[in-house]
């Protein structure tokens, strides 16, 4: 997997990942989806790599 994240997108990831798979979590119910977004937030920033950039040929790392 090719790193195609930045070191802000990074954190950002996986500050509101966080945030918003604890609050799913906690809250329950339909909000259970929140919770696999914030996972699926937490991997991306966690790995560098989001396969969504990768598909559209993004990337906000400095080393292209």
């Amino acid at each position: 997997m090719k790193v195609n994240l930045g070191s802000l997108d990074r954190i950002t990831r996986v500050a509101v990942g966080s945030v918003l798979l604890v609050l799913g979590l906690l809250l329950g119910g339909w909000l259970l989806l929140v919770a696999l977004l914030g996972a699926a937030l937490v991997v991306t920033g966690a790995t560098g790599h989001c396969p969504i950039y990768a598909y559209y040929g993004l990337s906000s790392s400095p080393h292209r």
